[in-house]
This record gives C-alpha cells, sequence and structure tokens, in this order.
C-alpha cells in the first residue's frame, strides 16, 4: 500500500515519548511554574496530530481501494470517474499532510514569550497571562485562549516592550485596553521542553541575551522565520496596513527577507478576506534564493503561494516559451541603464498613444471614423476597459450603428456574407497589429529613439520564424506594452512582495507595480548591494515617484540599519573596507554585540587554477576544519561565473578527502556542503563559513562594482570569514 508517512515531520515518530512529562524535571522554580501549562497545550496538540495521522492513514486505504477500481473498471466513462476521485482523494491526502506537519510544529515548539498584562475588567484589577506562539490554541473545555497568534493586537505588546513598562494600550475587539506590561518572558522549547527561559527586564540586557542565543545557534541551511526574536522596527514594519506601497532599505544582515514573509503571513492573517496565498506573487533574483526561502511560509501555516524570478513571470504573461532566448551579444551598459529610466518610461508612454491613434487611423474599414470616436469615448468613460476590449466594442457598435441606420430607412438586412468577413478582416488586422513585441519594434523603427539605440534592439530583439530572441532590458518595456494593450486583470496580483530589488530597473518595477492591487505591494532592497551593472537604481526616491502613476501619495519608506547575521569582528572589518568607498549618505551595518572568531587571512602565491595537488589538498584541509567547527554550509565565493565553474571543476575531485558534498551554483536547490558560487549567486544567501577566494588586484580592482561585489560577499557570513590572497593583494583589503 502506498505511505505517505515519509513527507511527514519526523516528530510523528516521536509523539508518546513526547507526551510523557512523568520523567521531566523542573531545573528551576520558573520550570516548575511554567511546566503545567507547557503539558496542557502539548496533550492538546499531540492529540490532534494524532488524530489527523489517523485520517491519513484511512485516506492510504480509501486511495488503495480506489486504485484497484479503476483496475476493474472496463467502461471509459466509469475509469474516468473512478480517476477523478482517485486525484480527489490524493488532493485530501496533500492536505492532510500539510496539516499534519502544522499540528508537528505546535508540538515540537508551541510558543515562545509570555506576557502578563495587568488591566481593568469590570471594574477589577486583574493579570492576564497571556502565550504567544506560532498558531493560536483554545481550550476546547472552557473556550479561554491557550496560546495567542503572534499576529494578533495583544502580541504588539511583547514585540514593542523589553520588559515591565507602565501606560500601555492594546487594541481589542471591543475597543482600546490599557494597562501595564508586569513580566515579559521568552522560551527556547524544543520538542516541548524547555531548553532556557528568559525573564526580560526593561532596558534590553534579557532580550539581548534571548536574541544572542537564537542568532549564535543558527546555522546556514535554508531561511527559518523569526517569530521568537522579532524586533521593535522589524514589526512595525510587519504590521504597515494595506492598499499602500512599503519600500524598505536595509543593510545586509538586516533582516528584508524574513521581514517580507512574516509581513505575508501577518497580512494573511489579518485580511482574510481581501488577500489569499494562491493570489499572491513573491519576485526573488534567482531559484536558488526561492529554494532558500521556501520553508519560512510553510512554517507559518501559509501554502500555495507562487515564487519566481521577474524573468520566468514575465515570460509567462507573455506566452513565451522556451523558443525564446536571451541575445548572446555583448550588453551595452549605457543604452541598457537608459532602457530601464523614468525618461524611457515617458517613451514608452508617449510611443503608445501615437501607436494607439495610428491603429485607429488605419483599420481596413471605410467607417474607421465610428470606430475611432467610439473608442475614445469609451477610454474616457471606461478607463479600466483593455485596450483590445475597446477595440472590439468599438468594432461591434459600428457594425451595429450601420445595421440600425439601415432598419430606420426600410433597407435593414441581417449581416451579410460580406459584412462577416469584413469583421474577421479587422480582428485579424487588430490581433496583428497589437502584438506587444512587435509593437516594441515599431517605435524603434520609427525613431522615437537615437539610431544607434535602434540599431542595437532591433539587433537583439528579433521574433522571426524559429529565431526568437530579446535582451534583459527589453523584456520589462514589452511586458509594459502588453499589460497596456491586453491589461492587467487576468495577471492582477493581491499582493506582491519584491526582494532584491536593488537590481531591479524603473519598468520593471512599473511592471509589477501594475498587476499589484491598489498598489498592494512590499519592496525591498540594499543599493550597496546592486551588483549587475548597470546598477539602476541610486536612490529609492526614484521608485517613490512611481507611484505617482497611479494617483499614489501614500507610501512607506522604512531604514533598516542593525545587522543581525553577522558576528562584530566581521562587520568591523566590513565597515572598514567600505566606509571611505560608499557615499556618505549610505548607512553601514551596525552590528548586534555577538562576538566571534577574528577574520581569518590565508596568504596564497598562486590562483587555485595554477595551485598543485599538495596545495589544493591543504586548501581542502583548510575546509575540512570549517566543517568540523559546526559550519553545515561552507560557502567558497568565486568574483564571477567562469572562475566558480573552474574551481568547482578542480575541486570537485576532491570531494572524497573533504567528506562532504562539493556544490556547483548551477543548482536550483539551496544544498548544504561546499557551495562554489560566484557572488551574484550569493546574494540574499548566508553561510556558517565565508571564504573568498583568490582575492587579488586582478579579480577584485579599485572599481565601484569590486567594492559592491566584495561588500555582498563578506556579508554572507554568519559566523566565520576566511580571505584567501594571492601575492598581488587586491587594494580593496585592509
Amino acid at each position: 500500500m502506498q505511505t505517505f508517512e515519509k513527507e511527514l515531520n519526523p516528530l510523528h515518530h516521536r509523539l508518546n515519548a513526547i507526551g510523557d512529562f512523568s520523567n521531566t524535571l523542573a531545573k528551576s522554580n520558573t520550570e516548575k511554574e511554567e511546566y503545567p501549562h507547557l503539558k496542557k497545550v502539548t496533550d492538546l496538540n499531540i492529540s490532534v496530530a494524532k488524530k489527523m495521522i489517523n485520517k491519513l492513514h484511512a485516506l492510504e486505504i480509501e486511495l488503495e481501494d480506489q486504485a484497484r477500481i479503476i483496475q476493474m473498471e472496463t467502461d471509459m466513462d466509469s475509469k474516468k470517474d473512478a480517476v477523478g476521485a482517485y486525484n480527489k482523494i490524493l488532493s485530501n491526502i496533500r492536505e492532510c499532510v500539510e496539516r499534519i506537519n502544522r499540528e508537528l510544529i505546535k508540538v515540537d515548539t508551541p510558543y515562545f514569550g509570555k506576557i502578563v498584562f495587568s488591566t481593568d475588567i469590570g471594574g477589577n484589577k486583574r493579570d492576564l497571562q497571556i502565550y504567544i506562539g506560532k498558531f493560536a490554541l483554545m481550550d476546547p473545555k472552557t473556550f479561554k485562549p491557550l496560546i495567542s497568534d503572534w499576529r494578533a493586537p495583544i502580541a504588539n505588546i511583547y514585540y514593542e516592550n523589553s520588559g515591565p513598562t507602565k501606560g500601555l494600550q492594546y487594541e481589542t475587539p471591543l475597543g482600546i485596553k490599557d494597562g501595564d506590561l508586569i513580566q515579559k518572558r521568552q522560551f527556547n522549547i524544543s520538542e516541548a521542553r524547555f531548553k532556557h527561559i528568559y525573564d526580560a527586564k526593561s532596558g534590553n540586557a534579557a532580550a539581548d541575551e534571548f536574541l544572542l542565543a537564537q542568532l549564535t545557534e543558527r546555522l546556514g541551511q535554508k531561511l527559518k522565520d523569526i517569530v521568537a526574536t522579532i524586533q521593535e522596527q522589524q514589526n512595525k514594519i510587519i504590521r504597515e496596513e494595506i492598499n499602500k506601497p512599503v519600500v524598505i532599505q536595509g543593510v545586509a544582515g538586516s533582516g528584508k527577507t524574513t521581514i517580507l514573509l512574516h509581513r505575508l503571513a501577518y497580512l494573511f492573517y489579518s485580511y482574510k478576506e481581501k488577500i489569499h496565498p494562491e493570489k499572491t506573487l513573491i519576485i526573488g533574483p534567482n531559484k536558488v534564493f526561492l529554494d532558500y526561502i521556501s520553508d519560512v511560509l510553510p512554517s507559518l501555516g501559509i501554502e500555495h503561494v507562487e515564487g519566481n524570478t521577474y524573468m520566468f513571470w514575465a515570460k509567462n504573461i507573455l506566452g513565451w516559451d522556451n523558443t525564446y532566448t536571451l541575445h548572446s551579444g555583448v550588453e551595452n551598459l549605457d543604452i541598457k541603464e537608459y532602457k530601464g529610466s523614468k525618461e524611457y518610461i515617458d517613451i514608452l508612454d508617449s510611443y503608445f498613444e501615437e501607436f494607439e491613434s495610428q491603429l485607429l487611423d488605419n483599420i481596413p474599414y471605410i467607417r474607421k471614423e465610428v470606430i475611432r470616436k467610439r473608442y475614445y469615448e469609451l477610454k474616457e468613460t471606461h478607463p479600466f476597459i483593455t485596450m483590445d476590449e475597446r477595440l472590439l466594442l468599438s468594432l461591434e457598435y459600428a457594425f451595429v450603428q450601420k445595421q440600425f441606420k439601415g432598419n430606420i430607412v426600410g433597407s435593414f438586412v441581417k449581416d451579410s456574407d460580406f459584412e462577416a468577413e469584413k469583421k474577421k478582416e479587422i480582428v485579424k488586422y487588430f490581433n496583428r497589429m497589437t502584438l506587444p513585441i512587435e509593437v516594441y519594434r515599431e517605435m524603434f523603427k520609427k525613431g522615437y529613439v537615437k539610431k544607434n539605440i535602434s540599431k542595437y534592439t532591433l539587433e537583439g530583439t528579433v521574433r522571426s520564424g524559429k529565431r526568437k530572441t530579446y535582451r534583459m532590458e527589453d523584456l520589462a518595456p514589452i511586458l509594459y506594452l502588453h499589460l497596456k494593450i491586453h491589461g492587467h486583470k487576468e495577471y492582477e496580483k493581491e499582493y506582491v512582495m519584491v526582494d532584491e530589488a536593488q537590481d531591479l530597473s524603473l519598468v520593471q518595477i512599473l511592471t509589477l507595480l501594475q498587476i499589484a492591487k491598489n498598489q498592494n505591494i512590499t519592496i525591498a532592497g540594499d543599493l550597496a548591494q546592486s551588483i549587475i551593472p548597470p546598477f539602476y537604481i541610486k536612490d529609492w526616491k526614484d521608485v517613490i515617484n512611481l507611484f505617482d502613476k497611479f494617483n499614489k501619495d501614500k507610501y512607506s519608506y522604512h531604514q533598516l540599519n542593525r545587522c543581525y547575521r553577522t558576528t562584530l569582528e566581521i562587520i568591523e572589518y566590513s565597515n572598514k573596507i567600505f566606509r571611505d568607498r560608499f557615499p556618505k549618505t549610505y548607512k553601514l551595518p551596525e552590528a548586534v554585540l555577538r562576538h566571534g572568531e577574528e577574520i581569518k587571512i590565508v596568504r596564497n602565491e598562486k590562483g587555485i587554477q595554477s595551485l598543485k595537488r599538495n596545495d589544493i589538498v591543504s586548501l581542502i584541509e583548510l575546509l575540512k576544519k570549517e566543517f568540523e567547527k559546526g559550519s553545515v554550509t561552507c560557502a567558497l565565493i568565486c568574483p564571477n561565473r567562469e572562475y566558480a565553474k573552474k574551481t568547482f571543476e578542480i575541486l570537485k575531485k576532491y570531494e572524497h578527502l573533504l567528506g562532504k558534498d562539493i556544490i556547483d551554483f548551477t543548482q536550483d536547490d539551496y544544498k548544504t556542503g561546499l557551495l562554489i558560487l560566484p557572488i551574484e549567486s550569493a546574494k540574499g544567501l548566508e553561510f556558517d563559513t565565508v571564504i573568498l577566494l583568490d582575492v587579488n588586484s586582478d579579480t577584485y580592482p579599485d572599481t565601484e562594482l569590486s567594492t559592491r561585489l566584495m561588500y555582498v560577499a563578506v556579508t554572507r557570513a554568519l559566523h566565520r570569514l576566511i580571505i584567501i590572497e594571492n601575492s598581488n593583494k587586491s587594494p580593496l583589503l585592509i
């Protein structure tokens, strides 16, 4: 019989042991005070988990029985119905597995915080004990809350206060409640047992102790939720209202990505009727990054959110398959930068108005003026009707008007074959003339931009027979025209999250704004980490100015300066390098006071591609020691893709000596082991140990791009940073 237990969290094998508290001894009076509540919620959570597991077993049997029915059916219609029933059971099993894994998360760590809030209830002062976790839990007998959801308004008191505080308020369904926070307690719980309990005092000392403990224990695996350690500023951004754009500028390691994901989880909780996971889009820089963040939302109970790169998302909307390929020619960075600018958007808008007019002027029909007039009437009175809908409605109107006029003078005749053919001819004309890539090419043929730009673009953007090529900077403008022609309702998302946005162009961001309902979009990035020339966005004000196209003066901007990722030693080393190389307006990372090892500098006279076997074995031994220290991921970071490819080919032969997988950057999944990757592929990720390979004046010259690349590379490290220098040391190093 087919079983789905392998898809369950391994914790399901230990439910009986976890539920047995008979041999659990409290190590302190605080644990003795807290264990009764932990036991109560654990009993309830295990009970639900076991019921769901029994349901899964029943569904597995049902699925097996349905498979036999399919095999026995000979009638094709009956067989089709049986297959439909099988697929329905399979869908129920998938939902059941998701639910069980969510229940097992509750069993493992049912809550992480507790506040005691003293308030007036019915004229009497009462101390409310409120436990806070990922998911709410109600006592089935008393219907009183045993755990409050971290997204509930009461949780604000937990996140916004470092310890006991007087004169606070929180929102309830019955209005604002006043009171005093008299206790804040933080828990480290695993498999329903206390690992540590922190009593937070005002002044942040204990709060920092709890945070530092969490950060120190972090390993470079897939990104995890941070509900237990959300900081006050992060909490404010997460709880921002909807129906307005939010822009986040954050230094490396400031938690931009986790804020985006937790904000999404908060919005689903707080605006259940307005946004839904299946109508939400996350745009990330690459497939590895999307895999890296893929566990966070499911751990918060959210499934079925679409994650994509801009390129694949845009190609999907345009209906472009793999026959459309990127042009292989050398990029012109000046032209590329120009095509990502606000000036270029204005040219697209201006050109589109002329295209629209000429399209109507050239309709192959004697009554085209009737169509034209009706088209502009509809555009003014019904602005949300798409262009192609306006064209067809105006066409129908013209033919109906003709028939109506003929009927008045007594010569009404039903549509003749000639008129039917004429309609088909005009519709074909509309379809032929509104193909976005051809509309775009026409702009250059008509001289809307300089000749050198037109020639360059027409060479790179081709749709002729089997040859279909485009340049990356032309994809967004073509999509922009597509959305102007066909509208955005079909592609509309109730919420859009954009990460690593500093490497997108203004046109790319504008297309995402077009499909974001009510401008429900949060955009996060770091201008210092813009590493893909030509560095489109110099100032977030350029992005904010795009909001004006939607008549929106309502937006939020947030600056995050504190780095939670890496150690004080790495941040200080990083800031010494970059302090004089970044603009004075850029805020360098402020470190959380988490100490680690000093930066290790290793000198090699030659680069890895010139090393002999003994030298490579020594490098392998260096890497091996990092894993022995507890690293789960070590990233050997190279300046570019070609360097990373050659390095992988050299080191892969020594995988048996390392005793860990050696993984190249072409993988779509985020994996543990030794990852050999270029800086552009490391962006947005983090690793226990980072090794910068072959740092010298050739690989890292004193240029703006090299400065940005090295900044990204250095700030990927969670715990340790190793710099391998060659004899001609890079001027970027200290």
